[in-house]
C-alpha cells in the first residue's frame, strides 16, 4: 500500500495542503498520514525553564499551549477529510517540523510529501530569512517527491505568477 504525508498545522495553508493530500491519496489509491508536529517535547521544555521561578505553571501553560494547537490540528484534519474517500491517520511528533515529517514518510515509505505554504507578510519573510521555510528545507533534505501547495495565488492581471 502506498502512503502519502502531509504537514498539519493550524495555519492558513493547511486546509488547502489536507485537501491536495486527499485528493492525491485518492488518485494514487493510498493511505494518507496527516503529520502534526509539536515544537517542543516534554523534555526540552522542562530542560527549558528548570531554572525559572515558577516553572511548574510555566511547564503546564506551555504543556496547554502545545495541546490546543493538536486539537485544533486534529480538528482541521477531522473537518477536512472526513468526507474523502481515503484512509488516513492523525500522527503527533514533538521536534523540528522537517526532521519529523521525513522520519514519519520514511516509517511509511511515503510515495510523496504534501506540505502548504503561506504567502505574504514581513513577519513570514522574516522568518524564512531566519529559518528557512519548512517547504524549502523539506525539498533539499529529501529524494521523496515533494508537492508545495499554496494558500493563495495572485492572480491579477498582469501579474506575473
Amino acid at each position: 500500500m502506498q502512503h502519502v504525508v502531509v504537514g498539519v498545522d493550524t495555519g492558513e495553508a493547511a486546509p488547502a495542503a489536507l485537501g491536495s493530500a486527499a485528493d492525491l491519496a485518492a488518485r494514487l489509491d493510498a493511505e494518507l498520514d496527516a503529520v502534526h508536529v509539536q515544537p517542543l517535547s516534554p523534555a526540552q521544555i522542562r530542560t527549558m525553564i528548570s531554572t525559572v521561578p515558577g516553572r511548574h505553571a510555566c511547564e503546564r501553560f506551555l504543556r496547554a499551549e502545545e495541546d490546543a494547537q493538536t486539537r485544533a490540528a486534529r480538528t482541521l484534519a477531522d473537518r477536512t477529510l472526513t468526507a474523502t474517500p481515503v484512509h488516513w491517520r492523525f500522527h503527533v511528533r514533538a521536534g523540528d517540523p522537517v526532521t519529523e515529517l521525513l522520519a514519519v514518510a520514511d516509517s511509511v515509505d511515503a510515495y510523496a510529501i504534501v506540505i502548504g505554504t503561506r504567502h505574504g507578510g514581513v513577519g513570514v519573510a522574516l522568518e524564512r530569512l531566519l529559518t528557512g521555510s519548512v517547504s524549502h528545507r523539506t525539498i533539499h533534505r529529501t529524494r521523496r517527491p515533494v508537492l508545495v501547495v499554496p494558500t493563495e495565488v495572485d492572480d491579477r492581471p498582469g501579474r506575473d505568477a
